[in-house]
């Protein structure tokens, strides 16, 4: 199968270049990989028809998968969203409906479901809160118009939860950080329960997925199980770093960041501490992914080792050689 990704320099893409052949990978980004690879890749934006064009005329291709995204929390405009997720999700249907392209992953995300009072599910009504958010289910609603276009066309997508794993400097990368410099505290009892997603899995989803995929727009959650709360997030991290964090009241913890958003507004800077990180940390994002359990899937990895994996990079000579990168 010849394999288009758009997005795959990034950090989930290094990770299908890892078990896909890369004969079978085209990756168009606006980033150099900074992994070794002998992939076909076009610098380009989804965003310019001009590219768009040139990398779908290169070659046939069987599947797009869909991974370049506006996804920062500092420092862009409301407009920056909708131009890529949803302007350049149209940009590629467009060109997968004039090269006979039958196949689109769109990787969504949990926050089109927004405060979720409750675990979200597939069923569920998305109701984002945030401009990443309605971006993303902006780029859905393009994939619904292209696959009703034609009954043989196959949409799949899919919502992960937050993303972790090795080559990552996310939100967990930052917690890690902090644990193992001692620069942590347990912030109250922590029993939100945060669903995570380990890379290795969501990759290993994914391709399992395409194999069954169906005419039409099929949707899937993905996060790993056991679902854990951030307190035993945390307890696993640093038990695999042999640390041992105290545990502050949430308003003393709150207070602490304060001064990091003095900072952030002086500088323009965004800093791993701020309010917002910590009122995020102690807010339940609980999404369930049991449509794809019941499917029959069976990820390698449960959070517990995908936890400890990630620690293990970070602690070893390969983190200091490698190239880290962002989702």
């Amino acid at each position: 199968m010849k394999y288009l990704f758009t997005g795959a320099s990034g950090f989930i893409g290094s990770h299908f270049h890892e078990v896909l052949s890369h004969d079978d990978i085209t990756n168009m980004d606006l980033d150099i990989p900074r992994f070794k690879h002998t992939a076909s890749f076009f610098q380009g934006d989804i965003r310019s028809d001009k590219d768009v064009e040139t990398i779908f005329s290169k070659q046939e291709y069987d599947i797009l998968i869909h991974l370049a995204a506006e996804h920062k929390d500092f420092g862009i405009k409301e407009s920056q969203y909708f131009d890529t997720n949803e302007k350049g999700t149209k940009n590629l249907c467009e060109a997968c409906t004039k090269y006979g392209i039958k196949k689109i992953v769109f990787y969504s995300s949990v926050a089109v479901y927004g405060a979720n009072l409750k675990p979200s599910t597939e069923n569920d009504a998305p109701t984002p809160n945030l401009p990443y958010g309605a971006s993303k289910l902006a780029g859905e609603k393009v994939l619904y118009q292209w696959a009703a276009a034609d009954k043989e066309r196959s949409v799949l997508i899919i919502r992960p939860s937050v993303v972790y794993g090795e080559r990552n400097v996310a939100n967990m990368f930052r917690l890690i950080e902090q644990i193992k410099a001692g620069r942590y505290f347990h912030i109250g009892k922590g029993k939100n329960v945060k669903s995570i997603v380990y890379v290795k899995n969501l990759v290993e989803a994914t391709l399992w997925l395409i194999d069954k995929m169906k005419f039409g727009v099929e949707i899937y959650n993905y996060a790993d199980s056991p679902q854990l709360t951030s307190r035993q997030i945390a307890d696993i991290i640093s038990n695999s770093l042999k640390k041992s964090p105290i545990t502050l009241p949430y308003w003393v913890v709150y207070l602490l960041g304060i001064p990091f958003d003095i900072a952030i507004k002086i500088t323009g800077k965004d800093l791993p501490i701020s309010t917002n990180r910590i009122k995020k940390f102690c807010t339940e994002t609980f999404h369930k992914a049991d449509k794809i359990e019941e499917a029959g899937f069976i990820p390698s990895y449960t959070n517990v080792e995908g936890l400890q994996n990630m620690v293990k990079w970070m602690n070893s000579e390969k983190f200091k050689e490698e190239a880290i990168f962002d989702i």
